[in-house]
């Protein structure tokens, strides 16, 4: 695209192409640049794929940066991406006035995202100052906030929630992290005017709870906020009967919930994560919320738990029996005699000795799912024990079981003990592996004595197919072949589930790896031990 051309679309007000002269080199090229088949597509399917790619980005300013990006192509996506009100709906809380305004402009009558997320550095430069700048230029178009993003931290100046009492009347999401834990008691958020909220998201940020601003919503996320009570939560939460996700983390609580506290009904709850601050290592507050909470049998529900150790008793000061209760005690007779598949996953992230377990039941098209931060070998126990007794009353034909591993969980293999947990489950047909890792410090905690030899478990043998994910395209086939007991591979960290033969193996690649991962591809094809490879590419 040349520069006299740029200049003529860029000036160009209408949404039809504009007749100029071009130079002659350039129309010379036209015709190939129209039979491309993405410029085949109709506009409104090929602005929807500008969306979904633009969205992508976590920031505003990457936002615009993929904006000039694809700016530059070619005249027709400049001129496209110039005269799209829909593509102008976004704004940092670092970009200029000058270019404030002129999203304001292309934008039209669209709603708009604001966002306020300054780097640390910026935000100690300039913190006062331009927070008042970018409200005082946002103020003046509420009505269009259609999301707002506000990251306070470092601010000398007046209270930044004083700036959150505009109305709001088109506002659908409000993201606050007060950093800095500002009182906010006081506050009446965007003066009580802000009927479409509908998504709350707060971190640090302990407000007036009984406002208009918590009241009809959908989705709530509260982390470490601090309550005198869970009555207080559950009170916030009885004005939002529509609520479909439900997320607590690091909350701290005072006070037990009130004696005469009704249960609260949710009827249309899709997902629960409840996460407690407890220092003391007590479970009474995640106890006493799950117990006033009526939901969904389907609503997955997920906890985290102190950790129980094989000698202690699981029942004891554990909500693992209230897991079991909530995932399985509310389910119908059919549902449960119906089970015919289970999906279990263990997780350790890298440099955390702690991990998490999911579960996840198949009857029919009804999916039970859960899962427990944290979890000790006695509550795994207890869990696996409790859905050995599903499958055992199951009538489904022919059950399975689906074993996904990731981070340092792999390790985990290598642990008889672990794998005793499989005895009484249906057959592992299924296993995944997920950024695996070798040597974690949760597996060298729980490692077998010194001179114990790793056998190969009986319920790995039975194992038909792998699944590959966010694996180095340099371990893949060293890792097949491991799992294959074959003597080309290097690495033994795979011989404990060796198997004679794979039907199915699955690669899943980003698109940036693809060229590495190819001829590895082709070497497992070859392989008359595995029936079939697919590899799957994250755009």
């Amino acid at each position: 695209m040349s520069t006299q051309e740029t200049h003529l679309y860029s000036k160009h007000g209408s949404n039809v192409e504009p007749k100029t002269y071009i130079d002659p080199s350039i129309s010379a090229l036209r015709p190939l640049n129209d039979a491309l088949t993405i410029h085949q597509l109709p506009i409104e399917l090929f602005l929807s794929i500008f969306e979904s790619v633009l969205r992508t980005e976590d920031t505003a300013p990457e936002y615009y940066r993929q904006i000039c990006t694809l700016s530059g192509v070619c005249a027709r996506w400049f001129f496209m991406i110039h005269h799209s009100p829909q593509l102008w709906t976004t704004v940092t809380g670092i970009i200029r006035e000058e270019a404030f305004r002129s999203i304001l402009e292309r934008s039209s009558d669209n709603l708009i995202n604001f966002e306020y997320k300054p780097e640390v550095d910026y935000d100690w430069r300039y913190g006062e100052v331009h927070f008042a700048e970018f409200f005082g230029s946002a103020s003046s178009a509420t009505s269009r906030w259609r999301s707002l993003v506000l990251e306070i931290g470092y601010h000398p100046g007046n209270r930044p929630s004083d700036f959150l009492q505009f109305p709001a009347p088109n506002l659908e999401r409000l993201v606050l992290k007060n950093i800095q834990g500002w009182d906010m008691e006081d506050v009446e958020l965007f003066g009580g005017d802000c009927p479409n909220l509908k998504h709350v998201y707060l971190e640090l940020a302990t407000c007036k709870w009984s406002q208009a601003a918590f009241k009809g919503l959908e989705s709530l996320k509260l982390f470490d906020v601090f309550f005198n009570s869970v009555g207080t939560i559950l009170e916030i939460i009885r004005e939002s009967p529509q609520l479909k996700t439900l997320k607590i983390g690091d909350c701290a609580v005072s006070e037990e919930v009130p004696a005469n506290t009704q249960q609260v009904s949710l009827p249309n709850l899709r997902f629960l994560r409840v996460k407690f601050d407890s220092v003391d290592g007590l479970t009474w507050p995640t106890q006493q919320f799950l117990d006033h909470i009526s939901a969904p049998p389907q609503c997955p529900l997920y906890i985290s738990s102190e950790a129980t150790d094989e000698e202690e008793d699981p029942l004891e000061d554990s909500l693992t029996p209230t897991f079991c209760k909530w995932l399985f005690g509310k389910q119908t007779k059919e549902v449960l005699e119906g089970v015919e598949s289970l999906k279990l996953g263990f997780n350790i992230d890298e440099d955390e000795v702690d991990g998490s377990v999911t579960h996840e039941l198949c009857s029919g098209s009804t999916n039970i799912k859960g899962g427990i931060d944290e979890v000790g070998l006695g509550d795994l126990r207890y869990v696996q024990e409790h859905i050995q007794g599903l499958f055992q009353r199951s009538r489904a034909f022919k059950t399975f079981t689906t074993l996904r591993l990731s981070g340092g969980a792999a390790d985990f293999l290598n642990n008889s003990q672990f794998t005793d947990l499989f005895t009484g489950l249906p057959t592992i047909t299924h296993l995944e592996l997920v950024k695996p890792m070798w040597g974690s410090p949760r597996s060298s905690s729980e490692s077998l004595p010194e001179g114990v030899i790793f056998r190969i478990s009986a319920p790995l043998q039975t194992i038909k197919n792998l699944t590959l994910r966010d694996v180095s395209p340099d371990g893949i086939l060293d890792m097949v072949l491991g799992v294959l007991d074959d003597s080309q591979a290097h690495t033994q960290s795979m011989s404990h589930c060796r198997v004679e033969r794979l039907d199915n193996g699955e690669i899943h690649i980003d698109q940036e790896e693809f060229n590495r991962v190819e001829p590895v591809v082709e070497v497992l094809r070859n392989d008359s031990r595995i029936g079939k490879v697919d590899v799957y590419v994250a755009l």
